[in-house]
This record gives structure tokens, C-alpha cells and sequence, in this order.
């Protein structure tokens, strides 16, 4: 059926409707590609700038507090993600970077964004620049403050509460402009801030103390916090997303081992990321399975994947997360042809 006929036959009441070969409803699948295509478009978030540009924001719809978030950025406050590994804080902070600014950074090789990845041995020299054996070092936090790009702070609990006193000297003046927002760099040169300067900050705890989760976060000085004040958005794992990206199998039992994860306040993670290690592993098995790819001698299993993630876990935590998520009885049913059948429809 071409696409018109197709277009037609959906639009018109006084027509049967098209069925898939199971006599079901129409799936997206089963729709023409252009049309999938075309309503694929008409889904797309177009935002307008202040600035009077549009950029289009294809799945604003499923990112935690985009527009919360762009409000924020767009009038200079400052923003803090918090929530556990794993969650695309990060992510996030990159994408609200390449939505406002990607119109004065077309260039594949700029990039409108200078993440600092925070840790105990981050220095001034990393932020406002300084001498080195190699000679000056611009400093990152300069590079974002004139340039006009959005500074991501990752990690910013794990800064030394001394160093993270220079970030909070400049986001103090974040909101300003002209003269009254001046830093100076590691040369002692005033450096006036660029009116598109923005900072995110991602952690893993919103910076009022030690976790028992997450090891090496300090507690923040209030004065730094304050500069949040408002904007702190707690980003979780986007199950719906997760579940739209991933096999039924294997978010069944990802989830719950995340959800013992949690319950233990370990340190490891089960992120989207490692979902989708799964899930690749997973559709090769079953294609190998049901004949739609030759079958292979020793080839890595789902079992395998799940006995890897568990193979570097302490062992008594291994040990017990395997007996709540009833592990055994998973790998003994996985393996179910009509559910993969079911999804490989679905994604072919």
C-alpha cells in the first residue's frame, strides 16, 4: 500500500480500517516509513529563544524539567541536578547547552558547553587558570565566563570546599552584567562575563553532607548553595524512557535489581547505559534463538552479561540481591520466543 492510499484509508471513517497480519490495530510498525516518518516530525517541540531563533527539541516531552530548566538558565540562576548514577544529569546539562546555544557554535569542533569534572584534586589552575611547567593554563571556568558557554560543574560535591569558594565567588555575580560581573583569571587580567554564560551543577546529594552511598562528596558551604537557591531539581531514573528503549525481558529484572541497589544503598549503579548493554546482548541471543541469525557456538548470552555485572559486586551483596530478585528463575525463563518475538515486531 503506498503512502497515499494508506494516508487515506487512516483518514477516512467510511473505510475499513487496516489491520495488521495478527487482525489487530494498526501498529507503528506497520504504518508506511514515510508516514512514520512524517508523524515523527509533527511530534517535534520547536522552542523559541528570546533571541527570536527556533530550535527544535524532538523529545522535550520525556526530559525531567527541560523547560523548568531553560527558564532558569535563560535568566541567569543557577542550577543544580541532583539524584543517583546513573540518571543522565550530565546528559541533561549538554543537551539544555546545545538547545540555547547551538546557533552561535554550529561547528561540530565547538561545543557550547566546558564541563569540569570536580574531584578532590581539582585546583584554581583548573578553574581560573594559572602557571604550569608547560607555561599559562587558562583556566576552564574563564573559558566559559567569556566565551559565553555553559559551565557544567559534574561532581561539584566532590570539590574541596576551599577550591569551591572560587566558583562561588563567580556564580555570585552570574546574574550580573557589564562592569559588575568581572572575575579575574589566574594572570590577575579582568575578565568581563558574556551574557550567554550559564552554569548546571550535577551531584549525587544537594551538597548539605556526607552520603553513606556515594563516597568522596563533601558538605558545601551554605554561601555556595545559596547560589542555587530555588533551582535544585532532582533528576531520577525516566522509566517510561527505559522502558521504551528496552526489552520487557530485560527491563523486568534490571529494575528490580536496581530497585535492591537502592534498598542497600550500594554503590553500584544499574543505569539506562547498562540496560542497554543488556538489551544488545540479549536481542543477539534470541536472534541466534529463533533462527533470524545463525546460531554460534559459545557466543555471549544474557546470562552471561547478568553473571559479569555481578562478577565485580561484593560477593555477599551479589549474593543477596540474586536470592530478592529470584535470579535463577529468571535465567530459566528468559528465554520466552513469543514475548521476544512480540518485541522484535516491534522494533523492526
Amino acid at each position: 500500500m503506498t503512502l497515499a492510499q494508506q494516508l487515506k484509508q487512516l483518514l477516512d471513517d467510511t473505510q475499513p480500517k487496516q489491520t495488521n497480519t495478527r487482525g489487530g490495530i494498526v501498529r507503528k510498525q506497520d504504518l508506511h516509513p514515510d508516514l512514520r516518518e512524517w508523524i515523527a516530525q509533527k511530534k517535534n517541540i520547536e522552542l523559541t529563544l528570546p533571541t527570536g531563533a527556533i530550535v527544535d527539541v524532538p523529545d522535550a516531552d520525556q526530559i525531567p524539567a527541560f523547560f523548568k530548566i531553560l527558564d532558569d538558565i535563560l535568566v541567569s540562576n543557577n542550577v543544580w541536578l541532583y539524584g543517583p548514577a546513573g540518571t543522565g544529569k550530565t546528559t541533561l546539562a549538554k543537551r539544555v547547552a546545545n538547545t540555547l546555544l547551538s546557533g552561535r557554535f554550529p561547528n561540530k569542533d565547538q561545543y557550547p558547553f566546558v564541563v569540569i569534572n570536580c574531584n578532590q584534586w581539582t585546583s584554581p589552575i583548573d578553574l581560573i587558570g594559572g602557571q604550569t611547567i608547560e607555561g599559562y593554563k587558562e583556566g576552564r571556568l574563564i573559558d566559559a565566563w567569556r566565551e559565553g558557554k555553559i559551565l557544567i560543574l559534574d561532581e561539584i560535591t566532590k570539590l574541596d570546599p576551599n577550591t569551591a569558594g572560587i566558583v562561588n565567588d563567580a556564580l555570585a555575580l552570574s546574574d550580573k552584567s557589564g562592569r559588575d560581573s568581572v572575575i579575574y583569571n589566574g594572570n590577575g587580567e579582568p575578565i568581563e562575563k558574556h551574557p550567554d554564560f550559564g552554569c548546571i551543577a550535577a551531584a549525587n546529594t544537594t551538597g548539605r553532607g556526607t552520603s553513606a552511598s556515594y563516597g568522596g562528596n563533601n558538605k558545601q558551604d551554605a554561601s555556595l548553595l545559596d547560589r542555587f537557591s530555588g533551582n535544585f531539581y532532582e533528576i531520577g531514573f525516566n522509566k517510561e524512557l527505559e522502558q521504551a528503549l528496552v526489552a520487557p525481558k530485560v527491563f523486568e529484572i534490571a529494575d528490580q535489581i536496581r530497585d535492591q541497589l537502592i534498598h542497600l544503598q550500594s554503590q553500584e549503579i544499574m543505569s539506562l547505559r547498562t540496560m542497554l548493554q543488556l538489551n544488545k546482548i540479549y536481542l543477539l541471543e534470541m536472534e541466534r534463538e529463533t533462527g533470524k541469525k545463525p546460531k554460534v557456538t559459545g557466543g555471549k548470552t544474557l546470562k552471561d552479561a547478568l553473571d559479569n555485572y555481578f562478577g565485580v559486586m561484593p560477593l555477599d551483596q551479589a549474593k543477596q540481591i540474586k536470592e530478592e530478585v529470584k535470579l535463577d528463575a529468571f535465567l530459566r525463563s528468559y528465554k520466552d520466543r513469543e514475548a521476544f518475538l512480540d518485541y522484535y515486531a516491534a522494533i523492526t
